[in-house]
């Protein structure tokens, strides 16, 4: 049998070659896949990212780039529906006026100071107000900020107008109107 090295050799290079270019094709991280626009639809480009971002990103300690890199990846499976109120719940905040938001963020810090019993006060609070109807829960939202301005006598009244409110002990009482008005730091009546 005699053997041609040429035909050998071609036939490797015809089954090699596409092999070859498509495993540098289907990697999005080689150079060949960026330049032919074969990256991930989720791959960042490099040119459409300010560079500041760039520097902020090579600067961070590879932990913190982990949790981001954790972070996103559970927010891409996460099912659309989620992602879409999780982006209206943004958008919403980010119309708030600055004021309201510095309440909310001073009330959240308030929560998480709180002792389990005044927790469960707030939760119980909450649940009741997202019981009602959507147009008394708004109410009842524009009375909490008109509250707010009132002097600490007058505010206990205009509270008492309120059946929810009445319907509590004095010492749940006396830890809603502490979170509900308390200024940031301060302790609850009970500490």
């Amino acid at each position: 049998m005699i053997r041609r090295p040429r035909l050998d050799a071609g036939l490797i290079a015809l089954v090699v070659f596409p092999a070859v270019v498509w495993i540098l094709l289907s990697d999005p991280g080689t150079a060949l896949a960026r330049k032919a626009g074969m990256g991930t639809p989720d791959s960042p480009r490099v040119d459409s990212v300010p560079q500041e971002h760039l520097e902020r990103w090579r600067a961070m300690p590879p932990e913190e780039r982990e949790r981001i890199r954790e972070r996103y990846r559970r927010w891409k499976e996460l099912p659309p529906e989620k992602r879409e109120r999780i982006m209206e719940r943004k958008r919403r905040w980010r119309e708030l006026p600055e004021e309201q938001r510095r309440y909310l963020k001073d009330r959240r810090e308030l929560f998480k100071d709180a002792g389990p019993e005044d927790r469960g006060i707030v939760r119980k609070f909450f649940a009741a107000l997202r019981s009602l109807p959507p147009e008394e829960r708004s109410a009842a939202r524009q009375k909490i900020r008109e509250w707010r301005s009132l002097p600490p006598g007058e505010r206990e009244e205009a509270m008492r107008s309120w059946s929810f409110y009445r319907g509590l002990s004095d010492r749940e009482r006396a830890t809603l109107r502490w979170f509900l008005f308390a200024r940031p730091g301060e302790r609850p009546p009970r500490e």
